[in-house]
């Protein structure tokens, strides 16, 4: 695949090639997760105990029974790969959901009368806004947490806009 860009919602630009796997790569010492699970497989026999894959950041304690499919106490490749792929796919969803979040805030400032939405940053984690930068007025720090809490999606809002003097 030549080097094609992928236009995400929100302007956000990503290499297709990041995404191509082909069906001999899934197969093959390619696979996506393949570097992953040798990388824990501390005795090199192809399966994780639940010690080895303790050592990957995405196996906090009881991840591993949810993965173990067939309940024999340890993990082959394509069970660590399965589990693997579950969760960065939440973690895409949660990125993608907090990306939606700070645009539409980001859009309803823009159309926002007497506001200066260049000097208010927003940023969105786990549906959480945290609101900073510079505003005019105390009015205007109040009306931006209002804007952004009554987003569809935004659990809470911190709000550490500074008035300017």
């Amino acid at each position: 695949m030549n080097n094609q860009w992928l236009v995400a919602g929100f302007g956000v630009m990503l290499s297709a090639q990041a995404f191509a796997v082909t069906i001999d790569e899934m197969h093959g010492e390619q696979a996506p997760y393949a570097q992953a699970f040798k990388a824990v497989d501390a005795d090199g026999n192809g399966k994780l105990s639940k010690k080895e894959a303790a050592k990957d950041k995405d196996f906090p304690t009881g991840a591993f029974a949810k993965a173990d499919k067939n309940h024999n106490g340890s993990l082959d490749q394509d069970e660590f790969a399965a589990y693997k792929s579950k969760v960065d796919n939440a973690e895409n969803k949660q990125t993608a959901t907090d990306s939606a979040i700070t645009a539409k805030i980001k859009s309803k400032y823009l159309v926002e009368k007497d506001f200066s939405s260049f000097k208010v940053s927003v940023e969105t984690k786990d549906n959480a806004v945290i609101l900073s930068g510079f505003v005019d007025s105390a009015e205007q720090k109040a009306r931006a947490e209002k804007i952004a809490t009554s987003v569809d999606g935004v659990k809470t809002v911190k709000n550490a806009l500074v008035v300017k003097p």
